[in-house]
């Protein structure tokens, strides 16, 4: 019992750190049958609404500095601040399903001061249709990524030969491109 409650628990971490990946994970073991379904996605969504409501707190308590930051950012994230004034229910939607913007948009929420229990509603509803999708993906493609994992692991060292190799050639690339801006900068020719 106190080891399925631990399980839970680091799941619940483990989503909020990670997001969707500890959501697969967690649909995957409850494919394999090592934790719940239905406890799975409600340990998800609450982990992922709990985090959303503490950046809109944030968000709220120093709207001043995140206007600020968000001044400075792109015309899309300006636009779109504006449209969290004038469509609360949807940007509290959108904030859980945007990725690479989960920490700014619930942020800017409450930085745009959207009634907090539209947020907290919205952000519910917003939260348990995000586990419901990712848990699920976990839990349907669970048997097929041991599968591939299992053929690949057949093939482990020449896979790792070449992602070796791609990673020396990417830094030789690089270097190579920064001598030459930096030779640039300097006024000199470019070494070849």
């Amino acid at each position: 019992m106190l080891e399925a409650l631990w399980a839970y628990i680091t799941l619940g971490v483990s989503v909020a750190v990670t997001q969707e990946l500890g959501a697969l994970v967690g649909g995957f073991a409850a494919e394999q049958g090592h934790l719940r379904l239905v406890p799975v996605v409600l340990v998800s969504a609450v982990a992922v609404f709990v985090e959303s409501l503490l950046l809109y707190g944030v968000g709220r308590w120093r709207a001043a500095w995140v206007r600020l930051r968000l001044r400075r950012s792109p015309p899309v994230v300006r636009k779109l601040l504006t449209a969290m004034r004038w469509n609360p229910w949807r940007s509290t939607v959108i904030s859980r399903f945007a990725f690479g913007a989960r920490i700014a948009l619930p942020m800017a929420c409450g930085a745009a001061r959207v009634p907090p229990w539209i947020f907290a509603t919205g952000m519910a509803v917003a939260s348990l249709a995000w586990a419901v999708v990712f848990v699920g993906l976990g839990w349907v493609f669970g048997q097929g990524a041991v599968l591939v994992v299992g053929e690949v692991r057949r093939f482990e060292g020449p896979i790792a030969a070449v992602l070796v190799a791609a990673v020396v050639v990417a830094f030789v690339v690089l270097k190579r491109r920064q001598r030459r801006a930096i030779a640039q900068d300097a006024g000199s020719p470019p070494p070849p």
